[in-house]
């Protein structure tokens, strides 16, 4: 008797949550909100070095910093081109 009387329940709850998610799925609005066009913003003024202070450090360090400027300046243009596909005419 108690295991037919709790398979009866199983089964009213599942039909429950069953109807209720039935229900609260008709209620979704999916909401679409323009975004601005995003300017590509201007790149910033980099201050020169002179060569002479640059000749204390060594050949290796010397490379790391060429390495980092080509790598933020490729980066940067990677960021600039994703905002203009972002906002191009389609």
């Amino acid at each position: 008797m108690w295991k037919k009387l709790g398979k009866e329940l199983g089964r009213a709850s599942a039909v429950i949550l069953l109807g209720t998610v039935g229900i609260s799925q008709g209620c979704v609005k999916t909401v679409y909100v323009p975004v601005p066009e995003l300017p590509v913003p201007d790149r910033p003024q980099l201050v020169e070095i002179h060569p002479d202070s640059l000749e204390c450090l060594s050949d290796e360090t010397y490379e790391k910093l060429v390495v980092n400027d080509v790598t933020l300046i490729e980066h940067i243009k990677r960021l600039e081109d994703v905002i203009r596909q972002t906002h191009e005419p389609k």
